[in-house]
């Protein structure tokens, strides 16, 4: 985890933001929020006041080294019919998974299309006495 206080500070001159302004906006003093800086850790409601006060986001805190990022599930449950898992972002996957079928099978028809056209036919000679 980074030094939060050090982030913080760089999030802030970097945005030039003003100091005073984040301060009000997480309802802390100016002076507190100096002697936030130096603080490596600090509580978590605090940190969210801070984070949206500037802007920052939070999970900048965190060092995930690339590759260990693990998925998780939304819900998992055990029913008389068996188990099921919801994975985060299956949904997405699905979509994309049906528009590379439907991709391909566009190909095919254009593939048949063609092969069509020209006279050629191409696979087994059961396929062609079809």
């Amino acid at each position: 985890m980074k030094h939060l206080g050090k982030l913080l500070k760089k999030h802030i001159e970097s945005q030039n933001i003003k100091k005073r302004e984040v301060a009000e906006a997480a309802h802390i003093s100016y002076n507190y929020l100096s002697t936030i800086f130096a603080k490596p850790t600090m509580d978590c409601e605090l940190w969210e006041k801070l984070c949206l006060a500037s802007g920052l986001n939070p999970a900048d805190a965190f060092e995930v080294p690339h590759g260990t990022i693990k998925k998780y599930s939304d819900i998992s449950a055990h029913t008389t019919v068996g188990s099921a898992t919801v994975t985060i972002g299956a949904e997405h996957q699905i979509k994309e998974k049906q528009a590379l079928l439907d991709l391909l099978a566009e190909k095919e028809r254009l593939i048949q299309v063609l092969l069509a056209a020209s006279g050629l036919r191409i696979g087994t000679e059961s396929e062609q006495n079809t």
